[in-house]
């Protein structure tokens, strides 16, 4: 069976899309040895879409089918080449990376504005044309660089359009097209060839590293060894949804093996996303009113049923005295007595595991 670039699409990254649309983080990697198919299934060919065009095709239909939100979309291309940052959208060159509350922010990051599928893939292309490629004895085009192609994507309820409660949802969708790995003896690379595959392997062997310390549950992660692995941090065991496209090729059977190691170890890894969202502080009030009158609520609830229990509680103190004295003299009102005493114990606790029952 032949899969296409839309089956993969379908199978793999859709419904990542459509959570990055809702607010959640979302990456999707393509990842595996030189020449096996990453570039091709990430950008697709004359004849064929890829992943990217089709993603961006996807989130412009779920904007249009949920009229009750207003977005604004907004795309950044970088290229992270021998370890240097560069923003393919302006050309400028070694841009730094720093932690700003548990997010990593790529300083003077160029971003622009789009509002249509074809502005979004216009933006690629322009990108495209300042990457880093060469042709090797394995690859005609073969990618010399990590790319991040990365989707903004904010929004916001309409019925909160000019209101001072205001609370956006702000999601960053991901889209990495790593450089393979690869061989000198079969690449052939020397000279400056040979520096960038060094320089490809040893980010690669990083990225597996930092995999597998995240399968073993390790407390110490290497996300600081690479430029790579330090900006897709979250979408490492963090916040966000990551699904990894792995690629690989007859051309060799070790290359292959550690294909597949590194996707069952990247299968074991749990994230945690949650809905992004930048609240002002009168949003933030709002919230915590309502939810400290849904606390008083619940507490004048517990406070009813603890109420209830005394009064059951008196009655059947003096119930207990007088039922002692009558079975003392008239036993067979024994059972009757018994039951009179315990049902509204139990009627009281059924009551209260349904109301603690999960919805």
């Amino acid at each position: 069976m032949k899969a296409t670039n839309r089956d993969v699409y379908e199978k793999v990254t859709k419904p990542l899309v459509d959570s990055a649309v809702n607010g959640f983080n979302a990456t999707i990697f393509a990842y595996g040895q030189t020449s096996s198919g990453k570039t091709h299934t990430m950008m697709g060919s004359k004849t064929e879409r890829g992943v990217l065009e089709l993603v961006v095709n996807e989130i412009f239909e779920a904007i249009e089918s949920n009229p009750d939100r207003e977005y604004l979309l907004r795309v950044s291309f970088i290229e992270i080449y021998q370890e240097q940052i560069t923003d393919l959208l302006t050309g400028s060159t070694r841009l730094k990376v720093s932690d700003t509350h548990n997010e990593v922010v790529i300083k003077e990051l160029s971003e622009e504005m789009c509002s249509t599928p074809d502005s979004v893939i216009d933006v690629m292309k322009k990108g495209e044309k300042l990457r880093h490629i060469a042709c090797t004895n394995m690859n005609e085009r073969s990618s010399r660089s990590h790319t991040i192609f990365r989707i903004i994507i904010e929004s916001r309820s309409r019925c909160e359009t000019g209101s001072d409660e205001i609370a956006i949802q702000l999601s960053h969708l991901n889209l990495v097209d790593l450089a393979g790995s690869e061989k000198v003896n079969q690449t052939g690379a020397t000279g400056g060839r040979f520096k960038e595959g060094c320089a490809i392997n040893v980010s690669l062997s990083a990225l597996g590293k930092v995999i597998d310390q995240l399968s073993k549950n390790e407390r110490h992660v290497n996300f600081r060894d690479t430029k790579l692995t330090h900006i897709l941090r979250n979408s490492l065991g963090g916040n966000a949804m990551t699904a990894i496209i792995c690629a690989i090729s007859p051309a060799s059977v070790d290359e292959t093996l550690s294909t597949l190691r590194f996707a069952t170890g990247a299968k074991t890894i749990m994230n945690k996303p949650v809905v992004n969202e930048v609240v002002n502080d009168k949003a933030m009030l709002k919230r915590y009113e309502k939810k400290i009158k849904d606390l008083e609520l619940q507490l004048v609830s517990r406070f009813k049923e603890l109420n209830l229990l005394y009064s059951i509680s008196s009655f059947h103190f003096c119930f207990l005295h007088y039922s002692i004295l009558l079975i003392h003299f008239f036993p067979f009102f024994s059972f009757f007595c018994f039951f009179i005493f315990l049902y509204p114990y139990c009627a009281f606790i059924l009551s209260l595991l349904h109301s603690l029952k999960v919805p």
